[in-house]
């Protein structure tokens, strides 16, 4: 393994140095080093993070010879200089291309990762200086109207990894993979609106209760949107709500493709999020934001104050709060659904907890491919739920008395 990422931090260095120097083989040097689907292309092979040997070898040595403490992926996957690559990789983003080579080497990207550049307010490619206003391109007001049906839509371009209700404290990443939601969210002594009433850490159960505002008719929800490197890279509000606490967890910067988060449980405990709490009308609301490989940072609008991806060691479990919430106002930062909110530079995963009664309904399917301001689901009126049983038990027996006829 050492020999592999030495090669490769070299051929890293070797490329930094070609792009801000001779130009003339850029575009071929950095999309061969470019996170196509999070893999990294070099010249002797692929390795492929996803579904990396070290993995399969620590299988194979599991529970091998007595004592020996079993290889872990994610000890493994740790020792791989994500943060690195993902801080070179922002810099090769932010680098100023000659306008000749703009053309070129972003209808590249657009034909790697299938971008409809037909959607970007600005479609004359020469306009982008650098691969990072690329991606964070804005899109024409028109092809993305918000549904103003439903209560909550889809914060981003991107794939549905996994959607429902949050039970015995854990989320899910996939289905049948999980992850622990107070790990997710953090600890509760340090919410500075539970601080008051909660001095303590509360079990799991109660944890979930907690967030709660009306336990006795509502439940807890989750939904995941995962955002490939070809989708558009801004998220926005999912939902009419108010911001009132930031939490910004340092972390792992492990890839969040679908493939490997069906391999590595909790997963998204483990990366850099930065996790936006508040309420809206149903009570308890949550979007985190989840950082991955490559991803050069996160940025919030409302937050200048927030960095993320900055080099250095980190303590587990540790995070840093900012509050929003402005007591000579009595409220914090409303935002609207459809509302920009943030971006990414380059893809990752969006998670939306939420709180909501029990006949909330999602409106979207495991795998599916959603656009911001699709419809992910809303409440279901109880009285309009009757009449429609009421329907279809007349419907019933009307056909049931033509059969006899």
């Amino acid at each position: 393994m050492p020999s592999v990422l030495g090669r490769y931090i070299g051929r890293t260095r070797v490329l930094s140095g070609k792009l801000l120097g001779k130009t003339g083989k850029a575009g071929k040097l950095i999309m061969r080093t470019a996170a196509v689907g999070n893999e990294l292309v070099v010249k002797r092979g692929l390795l492929c993070l996803g579904n990396f040997k070290a993995f399969r070898i620590g299988k194979r040595r599991r529970n091998v010879g007595k004592g020996r403490k079993p290889l872990k992926k994610v000890q493994i996957y740790r020792k791989l200089p994500l943060r690195l690559l993902s801080r070179v990789w922002g810099h090769i983003h932010k680098a100023q291309l000659p306008v000749w080579m703009r053309g070129p080497l972003l209808r590249l990207y657009i034909w790697l990762f299938g971008c409809n550049l037909q959607e970007a307010a600005i479609e004359d490619l020469t306009y982008y200086s650098n691969l990072n206003e690329f991606f964070r391109r804005q899109l024409k007001p028109s092809v993305r109207p918000i549904d103003q049906q439903h209560s909550l839509v889809s914060p981003a371009d991107g794939t549905v990894l996994h959607f429902g209700k949050v039970e015995h404290n854990m989320l899910e990443q996939v289905k049948g993979v999980t992850y622990s939601l107070q790990t997710f969210l953090g600890r509760t002594n340090n919410n500075w609106w539970l601080s008051e009433t909660h001095s303590k850490d509360l079990d799991d159960e109660n944890y979930q209760q907690m967030l709660l505002e009306n336990p006795e008719e509502n439940s807890l929800y989750h939904c995941t949107v995962y955002l490939a490197p070809g989708d558009y890279h801004r998220f926005h509000s999912p939902a009419q709500w108010e911001v009132l606490h930031r939490r910004h967890f340092p972390g792992e910067l492990f890839s969040v493709n679908p493939g490997l988060v069906r391999c590595i449980q909790g997963l998204f405990n483990y990366n850099e999020r930065v996790v936006m709490s508040g309420c809206w009308d149903q009570g308890f609301f949550s979007m985190s934001a989840v950082g991955a490989t490559n991803v050069g940072s996160i940025r919030m609008y409302m937050d200048s104050e927030l960095h993320t991806n900055l080099p250095g060691k980190w303590k587990g479990g540790l995070f840093y709060d900012r509050v929003f919430f402005d007591q000579s106002e009595g409220g914090g930062i409303t935002v609207r659904k459809g509302e920009i909110f943030g971006e990414f530079n380059l893809g990752s995963s969006i998670v939306i907890i939420f709180e909501a009664p029990r006949t909330f309904e999602f409106k979207v399917k495991a795998g599916q491919k959603i656009r911001f301001g699709e419809p992910l689901g809303h409440v279901v009126d109880t009285d309009q739920t009757e009449d429609d049983k009421a329907i279809e038990t007349q419907e019933t027996v009307e056909n049931m008395k033509y059969k006899e006829a």
